[in-house]
């Protein structure tokens, strides 16, 4: 059951997937962790510097949803391996490639979804 989300690169620009991501996840009343190191809230809400940030805070969270471009993903997937192996990864279109996606293959991630946005699918609730 889907409550709760991190959504890496969140943005306050309302242009930027990032923005509309986060308006329509907490409009389908999901609570959103926004991080993006440029920003102390988005949509009022506190935004977190960087994926470990959010971390240290031992916040209860179901889905890490990368907004960003593969590259910086598979930085933070490998920096952050033993924190974040038992979550479900959610990566849009543009933030995998098939070294991320090797990555999670890999390292027994067993809830992984790549190539698919978040706003288009139904999550279980």
């Amino acid at each position: 059951m889907i409550k709760s989300i991190v959504l890496v690169w969140a943005s306050n620009n309302p242009e930027k997937f990032g923005n509309k991501i986060l308006k329509d996840l907490v409009k389908k009343w999901y609570t959103v962790y926004p991080v993006n190191h440029k920003e102390e809230e988005i949509e009022w809400i506190k935004c977190y510097k960087n994926l470990e940030n959010f971390l240290e805070y031992n916040l209860d969270y179901d889905v890490i949803n990368f907004v960003i471009r593969p590259n910086i993903v598979l930085k933070m997937l490998d920096k952050n391996l033993e924190q974040i192996i038992d979550k479900k990864i959610w990566c849009q279109p543009w933030a995998s490639n098939d070294e991320v996606i090797w990555f999670l293959h890999e390292n027994w991630f067993e809830d992984y979804i790549v190539e698919s946005c978040i706003m288009l699918k139904k999550l279980n609730k």
